[in-house]
C-alpha cells in the first residue's frame, strides 16, 4: 500500500541557506502571491458551483453511496478465546458475513437478495464456498471465498422447488426431484452435478416435508404422519416428534401407554435412553424448524413456544441430555421459527443464534449466559452456519 505525499515540496534554491556561505536569504514580495491565491480560489469556487448545478439550473442531488462489494475488518483481539480456525457464517438479505474468532477477522460480502418470502432457505457451507438457495423455485447463489456471488448452476439452478439439505460431505447436498408419486432425493455437488447416489421415498405416502437429520442424511415426515430417517438404500421409522438433531444425539419424545417421556436417541444405532423428569410441553414442538444438539451430544438447544393466548412469544432453552435439566436463555427469538437459526461451535462450547431483529447472539453452552463478541457491528442476519477448521 502506498502512502500519500504530505503536500510539502522541496523549497526553492533561492530560499536555501547553505552553511558556510555568505549568501543571505532573499525576501519575496507577498502581494502577488496573495492576489494569485484569491483569483485561484475564486475560480475553483465557480467551478465547484457549476458542477453542482443540474442542467435545469437546480442543485444536483448528491451521489448515492454504493455499499462495498467486499470488506474485511480486524478487531485486533481473539474472540471467545477460540484457537481453532473454524468460521461462523451469518446470512442476511443483503450480506453474507464470515467471522473467524481465532484471529478476530470479519468478512462482509454484498450478495443478491432471495426473491421469495419463504423462510425455508438453505445455507450450505463447504471448504471454500457457500451456497444459498430458497426452497421455492427462485434463483440462489454461490459465494466462492473472496469472489462476488454467482448464480447456481446445474440442477441447483432455479426451476425445481423443494428442499436442499446438507449431504454426508460438506461439498454435497440432497435435492428433491421428480413428479408427485415418483419423487426422490438426489445427492449432488454444490456445483449442481449429480453423483449417481439417491434416496428412495419411504412407504406411507408422499413426504409432507423433509429436513436434515444432523448427520448428512434426511428426516422425512410423510402424509400418513410417519417419520423416517433415510439414506441411500435404507430407511427406518423413528419416534414422532423429534425435537432436536445433531451428529451424535437426537432429542425426541416417546409416548407409551398414555405417558410421554423425553428420550435421547443415538442416530447411528437407534438406541434410546430416557431422560429423567417430565417431558417437555407440546409448545416445544417446532417441526420442521428443529432444535440442534451439540456435536458432542451433551446439550440440545430448542425454540419453545408459549401457549396460545399468552402473546405467542418464543423462548430459547438448553436441555442437558444427561440429566434432563432445562435452562432458559435470555435471548429474544424471532416470532416465527426460521430455518438454520442456531448452530453450535465445533467444540460444543458456543451456541450462535440468529435472534429477533436480526441480531447475532452468542450463548455459553455450559452456563446458558449470553456472551459478547465485542465491538462487532453486523448487518441484520437470519441464518447461521459453521465451517469446521481444515
Amino acid at each position: 500500500m502506498g502512502y500519500l505525499d504530505s503536500g510539502q515540496g522541496q523549497p526553492d534554491d533561492s530560499d536555501v541557506v547553505l552553511f558556510g556561505s555568505a549568501r543571505q536569504r532573499r525576501r519575496r514580495s507577498w502581494l502577488p502571491a496573495v492576489l494569485l491565491g484569491i483569483l485561484t480560489a475564486t475560480a475553483i469556487g465557480v467551478a465547484i458551483g457549476a458542477s453542482n448545478q443540474h442542467p435545469s439550473g437546480r442543485p444536483a442531488r448528491p451521489a448515492k453511496k454504493v455499499p462495498a462489494q467486499f470488506t474485511v475488518t480486524y478487531t485486533g483481539n481473539r474472540m471467545l478465546g477460540v484457537t481453532a480456525d473454524w468460521l461462523l457464517f451469518a446470512r442476511g438479505n443483503q450480506y453474507l458475513v464470515s467471522i473467524q474468532p481465532s484471529v478476530g477477522r470479519t468478512d462482509r460480502t454484498l450478495v443478491p437478495p432471495i426473491e421469495s418470502n419463504n423462510p425455508e432457505v438453505a445455507l450450505l457451507v463447504s471448504a471454500d464456498e457457500v451456497v444459498v438457495r430458497s426452497f421455492d423455485a427462485v434463483p440462489g447463489y454461490v459465494d466462492h471465498d473472496g469472489d462476488p456471488a454467482a448464480p447456481l448452476t446445474g440442477i441447483l439452478a432455479p426451476g425445481i422447488p423443494g428442499p436442499l439439505l446438507p449431504g454426508p460431505d460438506p461439498s454435497q447436498a440432497w435435492v428433491m426431484v421428480g413428479s408427485p408419486g415418483s419423487s426422490r432425493l438426489l445427492l449432488v455437488g454444490l456445483d449442481g452435478r449429480t453423483t449417481g447416489t439417491s434416496i428412495r421415498l419411504p412407504p406411507g405416502g408422499l413426504p409432507a416435508t423433509a429436513v436434515s437429520d444432523g448427520r448428512g442424511y434426511v428426516l422425512m415426515l410423510t402424509s400418513a404422519h410417519r417419520l423416517y430417517d433415510a439414506g441411500p438404500n435404507w430407511y427406518r421409522q423413528v419416534p414422532i416428534p423429534v425435537l432436536a438433531v445433531g451428529p451424535a444425539r437426537w432429542l425426541a419424545e416417546v409416548c407409551r401407554r398414555q405417558r410421554c417421556r423425553d428420550v435421547v436417541i443415538n442416530p447411528a444405532t437407534g438406541s434410546e435412553r430416557t431422560l429423567p423428569g417430565p417431558a417437555l410441553p407440546d409448545s416445544a414442538f417446532a417441526w420442521p424448524s428443529l432444535g440442534v444438539t451439540s456435536p458432542d451430544g451433551s446439550v440440545a438447544a430448542l425454540q419453545v413456544f408459549a401457549p396460545s393466548g399468552s402473546g405467542g412469544s418464543v423462548a430459547l432453552r438448553l436441555i442437558d441430555l444427561r440429566s434432563g435439566a432445562s435452562t432458559r436463555v435470555a435471548v429474544r427469538m424471532p416470532p416465527s421459527p426460521g430455518y438454520q437459526t442456531m448452530v453450535w461451535s465445533p467444540d460444543s462450547r458456543w451456541l450462535f443464534v440468529a435472534a429477533a431483529r436480526g441480531r447475532l447472539e452468542v450463548v455459553d453452552g455450559k452456563t446458558g449466559q449470553i456472551v459478547s463478541l465485542g465491538d462487532l457491528r453486523l448487518p441484520a442476519i437470519s441464518q447461521v452456519a459453521i465451517r469446521d477448521a481444515p
